[in-house]
């Protein structure tokens, strides 16, 4: 564990924002899915309700995902209306990504407020039930010829929309209560990593200083982890000839 992993989980910890949930209605590219997860945990979302299309669905591409699954907790339901009901009588507004006559565009809403945000299948968008229990529908003004975004991008889009109206409220700058940090503590199994709970009861009081030239960024990291993927199953390739011969 370094300080800077330990630096930026701690900070990442405490900029979870536990008012906001996205539902996802019957998304079924795995792809999809899996980018929605990784732009959930770089806007501090940290939890994303999912109903399948169908009994028995692909997981997140992990490819895609990159490990976000571990920071953002994905609950399955089969009873989509149900669940979303249940967060209104929890106080949660509802709204819907849906183009129609009363959307409005989505940099409207006072996003500071508790929210779930809906995005409906890639094909037929949100169903008509779901539709009539929102608080609010919401669009992206498209000044294109094509009328919707990929509903990964779109959730991004509306997402970064929703940071930029909360960092500017200092929602992103609150310590969370111990009770909440004990949570996401258990949850993203912080023990394993030989993180102490004390370690993140409170977000770091400083920034951290950029990193020199030898850190490794994630693409580089990433690449790194390949060349040696490949060059070890290179050598497997050639001990396995060797062995024939």
């Amino acid at each position: 564990m370094t300080d800077r992993r330990l630096f930026r989980i701690a900070r990442s910890l405490h900029q979870r924002q536990l008012d906001l949930i996205i539902g996802l209605e019957k998304v079924h590219d795995p792809h999809n899915l899996a980018a929605i997860l990784r732009s959930a945990d770089a806007t501090g979302v940290g939890k994303v309700v999912w109903a399948p299309n169908n009994e028995n669905p692909l997981p997140p591409n992990p490819e895609v995902s990159k490990s976000s699954e571990k920071w953002v907790e994905l609950i399955q339901t089969t009873n989509f209306i149900n669940t979303m009901k249940s967060y209104k009588d929890q106080g949660f507004n509802i709204a819907a990504t849906h183009l129609g006559n009363t959307s409005v565009d989505f940099r409207t809403p006072d996003w500071s407020k508790p929210w779930v945000v809906i995005l409906g299948n890639e094909r037929i968008g949100c169903s008509k039930e779901i539709l009539e229990i929102c608080d609010l529908n919401i669009q992206l003004p498209m000044m294109g010829l094509v009328q919707s975004l990929n509903v990964s991008v779109a959730t991004a889009v509306i997402l970064y929309e929703i940071q930029r109206q909360r960092q500017n409220k200092g929602m992103y700058s609150r310590v969370l209560p111990p009770g909440t940090v004990k949570s996401l503590f258990d949850y993203w199994k912080l023990a394993e990593e030989g993180i102490k709970l004390e370690d993140v009861l409170q977000p770091p009081p400083f920034e951290m200083e950029v990193p020199d030239s030898e850190h490794l960024d994630g693409r580089t990291a990433f690449l790194e982890r390949r060349r040696l993927e490949k060059e070890a199953k290179l050598k497997k390739a050639a001990e396995h000839v060797e062995e024939i011969r």
